[in-house]
């Protein structure tokens, strides 16, 4: 049984944690604990390298101002100089083009400052190799910005790759690394004096001071990653001296990736982490010993600590589930046990909202001083969560993966992998129509998209559903329609004049409304149970690379249907919607999920001009040159004309497109079209076919051989009803080709080639598809589909 993904919403408590375990905040509490009263009266300016022109610029080859980061910082005004002026300092902006600075930088009192690389975050690394335990001399500097003298080794902060205590500083596309422990395997391998109890701390960066910005920056380490601290009175120390309450120190990072096993974000300032990826990893520590990703020490006097929002918390392979703390307090300077709650001694604060959160992730933890982890009473900590998303196990390494080889056309053509390039700040976590267009406006940048509820395409921003009168242009009236266009006084003529021109303006409004044009490079997964679409269409027009995965679809209504008066000689109505519709899209997965007309079907609908009205078009049409596509353990279910893969005779420019793999799709409840193929090579393997004669959906056919169209049929099954016999699970639509191997029909064998020869004895009808697959689809026997689709076919069956 699929296990059920667990969602936050207000007060509701986690999966498998209390509300002791895992408090969480009232939508009234979270109205006052937002990024704006985090960072007060700051308001962090958008960051855009483009419109940067470098002060100095730093290149390791000299073609720069400056061959080392340090220098270039080094050059920079200090701040006392700059603020010596009665203008405001301008700002100063160093460009470092792309390689690895192995240096210890210190950033100290500088005038307003950009530091930013050239290119991507990866391609510009400032990397130090030392840690908490390294030894130093007595008199030898630890750093140049915190020398420690006294001490015998370089301490945490002495660790630091970086240590910026300067305000108003801007970091930008860069990576700062502390590569100390990556050499150590499973507990194995760690430098003298340190091991799994202590020692290993080694910071990538620190920061003292207010109003530092950081973007697109990536902080890797293994413990004590991002030292987050404040001017406080033992600064030189290291902090852990007398507590006084210090100056503002507010830190945001947006669009970061932070990595780390043990406390890699802690600290004492007021840091603000927005829209970023935190990774816990996975290697260093032995195997079984778990990890903290958050430890801060907010001084008891302030009220804000740490925030973290719209951020993914994922882990590396080899992370085991719930082995995580999201974090514990750092009782800084505090023996075991001694903690009391005094203005002098620290309470770590922290609100986690909007995160989605990997299945590594456990409750909160005991402090550093052993402190039980306690919601309530007077040794209460003050960490909270509001509105976060937990996954389950299999989802990140699964759900948000690429077609795997092998797996039909999609695999092929350099293979389909959606969106799984994108960037922290272009992975979210959708609940709303506001949600979902906000990601979709991202255009073709790669995304991924969780989404955690069924979006009501046709529902206003209240929600409320819209009707037929919202969309209705006020020059449309549908019994005047019928009226004027009927057969017996217009005849066969297409509608036209103002009735007509009136239908098309209000099919016009409501398809603003009801259809939503997936972009490129789009991962869509659903991760509640009732994630998915309703009341409109998903448009893949003119893209590449697009996976759906364990979404339901559902009643794509059209209020306003065309009429055909020479449709099937006697005319028809037709509607615009498909729930998915695939026109010259390439590089497609359809994935676990599931596809039905809702709870108004068509066979309820009035008759008009003689003719059934019809509200829903195709479940899933693939046409007009789209190619590289993969449909699989999706159930299709209650519909008529269910999937139609080429759209038209006359389009003959679909010769050499429509390449589309079909495999452990289930179809029940189903009239016809499952599908209905013109000019492509279609391969249908390992499908279950359940072909009933009566209700609102009788059997008609499931295969349609269409014009040039190159079927091939392997190991499918067939389920019917009594009264519906073999020869017509396959129809011949003006094509003459198919090949099956291995199908069975109510458990025997069936040769549907044979069977379509004796029905249309006058046709040519070729037993073979003319293709071979180039990839290595896994084909399973007929015997062992039923039970396999069964099991796995639809939405809720990939965890």
């Amino acid at each position: 049984m699929a296990r059920v993904v667990a969602a936050v919403v207000g007060a509701m408590t986690l999966l498998g944690a209390s509300a002791q375990e895992r408090p969480q905040l009232s939508d009234a509490q979270a109205a006052t604990m937002t990024m704006a009263g985090y960072l007060g009266d700051w308001q962090p300016a958008p960051l855009d390298p483009v419109r940067w022109t470098p002060t100095f610029v730093v290149a390791a080859d000299g073609s720069g101002t400056h061959r080392t980061v340090q220098a270039a910082i080094d050059a920079l005004p200090a701040k006392t100089a700059a603020t010596s002026t009665t203008s405001p300092p301008s700002r100063a902006y160093v460009l470092v083009k792309p390689g690895t600075y192995r240096e210890p930088l210190c950033i100290q009192d500088k005038a307003p400052f950009t530091l930013y690389g050239a290119g991507e975050p990866s391609e510009v690394v400032i990397v130090e190799g030392r840690y908490n335990a390294l030894p130093k001399a007595k008199g030898e500097s630890a750093h140049r910005c915190m020398p420690l003298l006294d001490a015998e080794s370089y301490g945490t902060p002495g660790s630091a790759s970086v240590m910026l205590f300067s305000d108003d500083a801007q970091l930008a596309r860069l990576t700062i690394a502390n590569d100390a422990m990556d050499r150590v395997r499973d507990g194995q391998g760690y430098p003298a004096g340190v091991a799994e109890s202590g020692g290993a701390q080694a910071v990538a960066l620190m920061t003292r001071g207010d109003r530092i910005q950081l973007e697109q920056v990536r902080l890797i380490g293994h413990q004590d990653t991002f030292y987050a601290e404040r001017n406080v009175a033992s600064a030189s120390t290291g902090g852990r001296g007398p507590h006084a309450v210090p100056d503002e120190a507010r830190v945001l990072a947006r669009r970061s990736e932070i990595r780390g096993d043990v406390d890699f974000i802690f600290g004492g300032a007021t840091l603000v982490i927005d829209h970023s990826l935190i990774v816990s990893r996975a290697g260093r520590r032995v195997p079984g010993h778990g990890g903290h990703v958050i430890a801060p020490s907010t001084p008891n006097a302030l009220a804000r600590g740490f925030l973290i929002q719209d951020s993914r918390w994922l882990a590396e392979p080899g992370v085991a589930p719930a082995s995580i703390s999201l974090g514990r307090a750092w009782d800084r300077g505090v023996a075991r046990g001694e903690w009391r709650a005094s203005p002098s001694i620290p309470n770590g604060q922290a609100l986690l909202r909007g995160n989605l959160f990997g299945p590594h992730l456990a409750p909160w933890s005991a402090s550093t001083s052993r402190r039980p982890f306690n919601a309530v009473g007077d040794s209460a900590n003050r960490m909270a969560e509001y509105r976060n998303l937990t996954l389950p196990d299999a989802v990140p390494v699964a759900a948000f993966d690429a077609v795997a080889s092998g797996d039909g056309w999609a695999s092929m053509n350099g293979g389909t992998i959606g969106g799984a390039k994108a960037k922290p700040e272009a992975v979210r976590v959708v609940r709303t129509r506001a949600d979902l267009d906000a990601a979709i406006a991202l255009g073709d940048t790669p995304k991924l998209i969780a989404l955690a509820a069924r979006i009501d395409l046709a529902a206003d921003a209240s929600g409320r559903r819209l009707g037929m009168d919202d969309f209705r242009d006020p020059a449309f009236d549908f019994d005047a329609f019928v009226r004027q266009y009927d057969p017996a006084t217009w005849g066969r003529r297409d509608p036209s004049g103002p009735l007509e021109d009136a239908r098309k303006r209000s099919a016009k409004k409501q398809a603003a409304q009801v259809v939503v044009k997936v972009p490129s490079n789009t991962t869509i997964v659903g991760i509640t149970p009732d994630a998915g679409f309703g009341g409109g269409s998903l448009m893949l027009d003119k893209v590449s690379q697009v996976i759906l995965r364990n979404l339901r679809f559902s009643d794509a209504y059209d209020f306003f249907p065309a009429w055909d008066p020479n449709d099937n000689g006697h005319g028809e109505w037709n509607s615009e919607y498909d729930t998915v519709s695939l026109r010259e899209a390439t590089q497609v997965w359809v994935d676990h999920c599931a596809f039905d007309d809702g709870e108004r079907p068509d066979p309820r609908e009035p008759v008009a001009l003689g003719q059934r009205l019809q509200r829903h078009d195709g479940l899933l049409d693939i046409t007009r040159r789209s190619d590289f596509v993969t449909v699989s353990w999706n159930l299709f279910r209650r519909h008529d004309k269910t999937m139609l893969i080429g759209g038209s005779d006359g389009h003959r420019d679909d010769r050499g497109h429509l390449r589309v793999t079909l495999h452990h799709n289930l179809w029940e409840q189903l009239k016809e079209r499952t599908p209905r193929v013109r000019y492509g090579q279609v391969h249908v393997a390992n499908n279950l076919y359940v072909a009933t004669a009566g209700g609102d959906y009788p059997y008609g056919y499931s295969i349609g051989v269409g014009i040039a169209s190159q079927v091939l049929s392997e190991h499918n099954v067939w389920e019917a009803s009594p009264g519906i016999g073999p020869e017509r699970i396959v129809r011949l639509l003006k094509g003459d080709r198919l090949e099956d191997r291995g199908s069975r029909f109510n458990g025997d064998p069936v040769d549907p080639v044979r069977l379509l020869r004796a029905a249309t004895p006058d046709k040519a009808v070729v037993g073979e598809s003319g293709w071979t697959p180039p990839y290595r689809l896994s084909i399973d026997v007929a015997a062992d589909v039923p039970a396999r689709v069964r099991a796995g076919a639809g939405t809720g069956r990939l965890w």
